[in-house]
């Protein structure tokens, strides 16, 4: 018989046995990689080093931000991405307190921590097309939503101020005082609550004409506010390189 002829059955008797058994072990094994690598497998992020992941190196890297260099042990970076150096424009970095301890392999619990007691304290510096120093910010931002004008007393020394409850800035405090340089200090502070329950406070500090150091902690240690600020300023002060600016050319990285 002519093989045009030929009928369904006997084509599919003629397929050899083993294509449907592959056909199965390929499925399988697809779907097992698809099913581990979702689960078990790096993010983009992580493939990108824009996810958190701490190092227990000392080795300093040179990063420029802002135009200011910084020698700093890779210890205290919280992004391998920015682990490269050069122009860079922010530096995310992680410490513990009472003396700013950077991260190793035996304190891993202590970082990993997000108790309202928790002494982790997040601090980067960001460059800044236009930043405002404290002073112009309270005034031109945060005066604006203030539930009365008048403060009340804060924790050692410092000024409290509380939010309209309908501004973006629900839910939270604002307390002013002085650093030991004697520039505004403003802190801003979660209010514990339902949805609240590790409240953080935060600082944004102008270092230069493009520079910002911001750096957060618990609010349950607002009263050892001006230890923290002196501290995570004289650690930025002990990383910030005096080798000449001429060379600063290169492109910033992402």
């Amino acid at each position: 018989m002519a093989r045009g002829n030929r009928s369904d059955d006997e084509l599919v008797r003629e397929r050899p046995a083993w294509i449907i058994p592959l056909l199965v072990l390929a499925g399988v094994l697809i779907f097992s990689g698809a099913f581990l690598y979702y689960y078990f497998g790096p993010t983009p992020a992580e493939i990108l080093g824009q996810d958190p992941r701490a190092s227990a190196a000392e080795a300093k890297i040179e990063v420029i931000v802002g135009n200011t260099r910084f020698l700093v042990p890779e210890h205290y970076t919280r992004y391998p991405s920015q682990r490269a150096g050069g122009r860079q424009k922010a530096l995310d970095m992680h410490a513990l307190l009472p003396g700013l301890a950077p991260w190793s392999p035996g304190r891993q619990d202590e970082f990993s921590d997000n108790s309202a007691g928790s002494e982790v304290v997040y601090f980067s510096l960001r460059e800044k097309a236009a930043p405002l120093n404290s002073a112009r910010r309270f005034k031109t931002i945060y005066s604006k939503y203030l539930s009365a004008s008048e403060p009340q007393p804060g924790p050692d020394g410092l000024e409290l101020y509380t939010f309209n409850e309908k501004s973006g800035y629900a839910g939270q405090d604002l307390l002013v005082g002085k650093d030991a340089e004697d520039r505004m200090l403003l802190l801003l502070c979660d209010r514990a609550g339902p949805l609240v329950e590790s409240p953080n406070c935060s600082r944004s500090l102008l270092l230069g004409p493009n520079l910002e150091l911001d750096y957060r902690y618990k609010r349950e240690h607002l009263g050892e506010w001006r230890a923290i600020d002196e501290a995570v300023a004289s650690l930025v002060r002990d990383l910030e390189s005096v080798e000449p600016m001429d060379d600063l050319q290169g492109p910033i990285l992402d």
